[in-house]
């Protein structure tokens, strides 16, 4: 890396506390930990760093040796410092190995708990009995509809306007699922630049990194959610290709305000960086207020907003889909098709009678649902762990669920063969250590079930 490039990315982090060398050392950590700077890339000298950065060449070999130190960087009599090859959770897990966690699986398992998909609304199974009448044997006998049945397409604009901004049908691409479209945005829009994720993502994300051969900035999360200056100050400086961002966030159930919302779209607009609005969980709002989708904040912000019928109906209708400009839709639609030749279109029907006539009161009841079991959770864990610590999300599915000093994989492992499978922290992790001795506690299931479960999971840990 030149000495400018570097100079100019430290100077956009800013400075920390601590002596002056100190400083320069984590941001150098922090650009390392966040994939800004990759095992193998090559450091500026001690002479040119320091002139570059109009610093004392005695503190630029003070901070190289902090990192040193600390395994950070890695160096040969007479070359340049280079990034060590000290690991990142993105490399620490196959993409076999990540996706696979969270795939059901035929296990006899007493209590699911490695499972946020849910089961199928009471309108679900109404819509679908019905489904298969006589239109579906009209003219579109084929079954087909590559490019999306226009009905569908309309009843998604409804929903996004009622989410407060312009939408029109030839700006949707309709998707098999949300793992679809967030496959399309990252690995064919994203197409080989940096992309800007959550240092803690939903396992699919690292497969469409991988296939747009994408290298990873991670964005700092603390327990609280999105670190919003961290990752205002690494988009600017990085100008990734996409930035991805969820709404209450898989797996930690945390949102991202409207104030800070802002402060990331504007700072990626700043970068010419595209923001994914992943807006899966939006609609199970346990309390407060629904965010909003960041294209209804009025910012210059690029914005693909994502969503599907998975979590509110149920995941078997493979249904979800993308809102972006028109001319990208069309390339994106034609893409899809090329891929699968469009979902079956009893269940493109299907969806739009769903999201005409039964969205409002599928929602109330979903999250009437959810309400309840997480109410069984958390009076379980005070009963029967109360040492666990966990922050009660306002909306969304998951339970982000901390047992102190566990490691996270041996106690999933004991979890399963207790009969309880949940998902380790680590399956998430973009950067090693935010997911060390936590899981995600999926409370779809009903209250009893839930209650049992965690009973095993204690008697596991």
């Amino acid at each position: 890396m030149d000495t400018t490039t570097l100079a100019t990315m430290l100077d956009r982090w800013e400075s920390g506390r601590g002596p002056l060398y100190s400083q320069l050392a984590g941001a150098i950590t922090s650009l390392a930990e966040s994939g800004a700077l990759e095992p193998g890339c090559r450091l500026p000298s001690e002479r040119a760093l320091a002139a570059g950065l109009h610093v004392s060449r005695n503190t630029v070999a003070a901070a190289y040796q902090q990192l040193r130190d600390g395994g950070w960087i890695e160096s040969r009599q007479g070359a340049a410092p280079t990034i060590g090859a000290r690991a990142r959770g993105v490399d620490s897990m196959t993409l076999h190995q990540r996706f696979a966690s969270i795939l059901p699986k035929g296990e006899d398992s007493l209590v699911r708990l490695n499972d946020s998909t849910p089961p199928p609304a009471p309108a679900v199974k109404r819509v679908l009995e019905a489904a298969a009448g006589p239109a579906m044997w009209g003219a579109d006998a084929t079954g087909y509809a590559p490019l999306g049945r226009p009905a569908l397409a309309e009843a998604i604009v409804e929903r996004l306007r009622s989410e407060g901004f312009a939408a029109e049908p030839d700006e949707v691409v309709i998707t098999s699922g949300a793992q679809q479209a967030v496959w399309l945005a990252l690995a064919v829009v994203g197409c080989s630049g940096q992309t800007a994720v959550e240092a803690l993502t939903y396992p699919g994300v690292f497969d469409a990194m991988d296939s747009a051969e994408s290298s990873t900035i991670a964005l700092p999360f603390t327990h609280e959610g999105l670190d919003v200056d961290a990752a205002t100050r690494l988009i600017r400086a990085n100008r990734p290709s996409l930035v991805y961002l969820t709404t209450f966030h898989n797996p930690t159930g945390a949102v991202l305000g409207e104030a800070d919302a802002v402060r990331v779209l504007e700072a990626a607009a700043a970068a010419g960086s595209i923001v994914v609005d992943d807006r899966v969980t939006a609609d199970l709002v346990l309390s407060g207020d629904r965010p909003r989708a960041f294209a209804s904040l009025g910012t210059d912000a690029s914005i693909i907003t994502i969503s599907s019928m998975s979590k509110v109906f149920w995941g078997g209708l493979r249904t979800g889909w993308m809102h972006v400009n028109r001319t990208l839709a069309e390339h994106l639609r034609y893409r899809k098709a090329a891929m699968d030749f469009g979902n079956p279109v009893v269940l493109q029907d299907a969806a739009t009678t769903l999201l005409n006539d039964h969205f409002d009161e599928t929602v109330v009841w979903r999250t009437a649902q959810l309400a309840e079991s997480l109410e069984a959770v958390t009076g379980a864990l005070t009963d029967v762990a109360p040492s666990w610590r966990y922050t009660v999300p306002t909306g969304g599915p998951n339970l982000w669920v901390e047992v102190p000093g566990a490691d996270a994989d041996a106690f999933a492992a004991r979890a399963g063969r207790a009969g309880a499978p949940v998902i380790p922290g680590t399956t998430f992790e973009v950067t090693d250590g935010p997911g060390r001795s936590r899981f995600r506690l999926p409370f779809y299931l009903p209250p009893e079930e839930l209650r049992r479960g965690i009973k095993m999971l204690a008697t596991a840990a």
